[in-house]
């Protein structure tokens, strides 16, 4: 990252006199580099594909990194690159693709999913986003530094230089690999770098803001595992075994969510003021799941038993002690009951308590990397203990694993812009420890208007984990951070879409807020407004 001042003197004055000069009177701001009509020129090819093939970038890395492949290939957006893979010492696989005739001087890296160990290179929020399907940017990705286990996921824990590379080091290393490559295969480095990912890719931005805020100029990170190591040795676990009994029965079935679902909409859709199937904020909503108690005797899909309902409300609170003592920064959100099914509870109900994601992600972790020495192989997740001992044995790691540091000052001096996103309905994480770490931003970055000249979140209602949902979830933000990155152009809001349904959304905490005419599915229907509610961003739990 670099600070882009504006060349001559003329320029500067030009700015002066301009909107722009409100960016220039915070002295933490960086100018805007370029304006609406003018992008980075194309940048062709300096030498062949096969070239990199025989390129040695470890001086670049300050790691042994060899180059496996280069090839030059069609991407399935049409346009054609040199596809390159490599492995940065001990393990750590990467792709990198470079456009062979469209590439205008854009880098993007993508992050991945869960506890990772593929290769994939894979943009989200960016429906429609032009520099993505036209071939503007020079993309890569990489494993996390290890090899999937398979149904022995996280076993890659047993070794300690592993740990470090899941935990940060890998996106850092790729980044300067592909940068290396960039300026071998064009002869000269990208202006503008990025970051894309969601779940662990969300966690890998926010890591790369807080440990190496030099590598990206813009970082878009959605509905972030940045508390990891709480989410993984307590949350996924509490959601794993809270539907089943101590032998492994099923008790909250999925077919009892529709009706579990549709209840909590009729109490708590009108709250936000217009009854339109989704909730502003799942926040004020209050629902008991009482008031859908099966008469006596009677277990149909339309009613919860009295076991089910305690299931529910452990469902919504999330992992506690047995004090009452948050472990993880909030538990299921209302208004998710739907996503449920295969994440925390089997869609199947004679299926065994070991086929849910929930659990699939908790086991492997507490089993491999929830602490400083693993425990028996024996282990597992039904082992973890739900208690202030437990908790403190797992803050050993936290220092690794977490990118809960709110400190973005030398992102923030290098120019650095974040843009954070999280659905309301997310089944996978819960999106009140996004809200807690942004208010965490927020008390140590100056308050909400010094915060949002740098950094800014979206939450989207009704949307599940990384996308889908019954809420408008196919939008474009990768757009929106290029524009503030290089045109100086903070968003306010963007348009989401599910079927004819548009809606926009506002930088947090405003909501949109009908003007009281017109079609409710059009989002030019809608404006920006303070919540109706005061926010408790503060939530307390035992890592705050």
């Amino acid at each position: 990252m670099r600070f882009r001042a504006v060349g001559t003197v003329v320029a500067i004055m030009a700015l002066l006199l301009s909107p722009a000069a409100q960016v220039l009177a915070d002295p933490h701001a960086v100018a805007p580099v370029a304006s609406a009509a003018t992008q980075p020129t194309p940048l062709p090819p300096q030498v062949a594909c096969d070239t990199l093939a025989r390129t040695d970038v470890s001086q670049s890395v300050g790691a042994v990194t060899g180059i496996t492949s280069a090839t030059v290939t069609t991407t399935s957006a049409g346009y054609q690159v040199c596809d390159v893979k490599g492995v940065i010492a001990p393990q750590i696989q990467f792709q990198v693709q470079l456009p062979t005739t469209t590439y205008r001087q854009r880098y993007l890296q993508t992050g991945c999913g869960g506890l990772c160990g593929s290769l994939n290179i894979r943009v989200q929020a960016a429906a429609g986003c032009v520099p993505v399907t036209d071939g503007t940017f020079a993309m890569a990705s990489n494993n996390q530094g290890h090899v999937s286990g398979g149904s022995a996921d996280g076993n890659f824990g047993y070794d300690p230089q592993l740990r470090v590379d899941f935990a940060y080091r890998a996106d850092h290393v790729t980044a300067l690999a592909a940068k290396a490559l960039i300026k071998k295969f064009y002869g000269a480095s990208p202006k503008f770098s990025y970051f894309d990912g969601c779940s662990q890719g969300g966690h890998e931005g926010l890591t790369e803001a807080q440990r190496y805020p030099d590598d990206f100029d813009g970082i878009l990170a959605g509905a972030p595992a940045s508390i990891t190591t709480e989410l993984n040795t307590f949350n996924q676990p509490w959601l794993a075994r809270v539907a089943f009994d101590s032998s492994g029965k099923l008790i909250l079935p999925a077919s009892k969510l529709p009706a579990l679902h549709k209840a909590v909409m009729n109490r708590c859709d009108g709250l936000d003021g217009l009854v339109d199937g989704q909730l502003d904020d799942p926040r004020a909503c209050n629902f008991d799941p009482a008031t859908i108690a099966c008469p006596a005797s009677a277990d149909t899909p339309e009613c919860l038993t009295k076991a089910q309902i305690t299931v529910v409300r452990k469902i919504y609170s999330g992992a506690v002690t047995d004090r009452d003592e948050r472990l993880y920064p909030g538990g299921q959100a209302y208004g998710s009951e739907l996503a449920w099914a295969g994440w925390l509870i089997p869609n199947n109900p004679a299926a065994a308590q070991d086929t849910t994601t929930a659990w699939g992600i908790g086991n492997g972790w507490v089993k491999n990397l929830a602490f400083e020495k693993n425990p028996p192989l024996s282990y597992n997740l039904k082992d973890i203990r739900f208690d202030r001992k437990t908790f403190a044995e797992s803050q050993r790691l936290a220092k690794l694993y977490d990118a809960k540091d709110p400190d973005l000052n030398d992102f923030r001096r290098g120019g650095g812009k974040l843009i954070m996103w999280h659905g309301w309905a997310d089944q996978a994480i819960p999106p009140t420890g996004t809200i807690w770490y942004y208010k965490a931003l927020q008390n140590k970055m100056g308050g909400l208007a010094n915060t949002q000249k740098f950094a800014r979140l979206f939450m989207f209602p009704g949307v599940y984990h990384c996308g889908g949902g019954y809420g408008p979830n196919t939008f474009d933000l990768l757009t929106s951070l290029i524009d503030w990155v290089e045109k100086g152009s903070a968003p306010t809001s963007v348009t989401a879409s599910v079927g004819s349904r548009t809606r926009p959304v506002f930088a947090y905490p405003q909501v949109a807020r009908y003007k009281g005419s017109g079609s409710i599915d059009d989002a030019a229907n809608f404006v920006g407004a303070p919540p109706q509610r005061p926010t408790h961003d503060d939530l307390h739990w035992l890592g705050g």
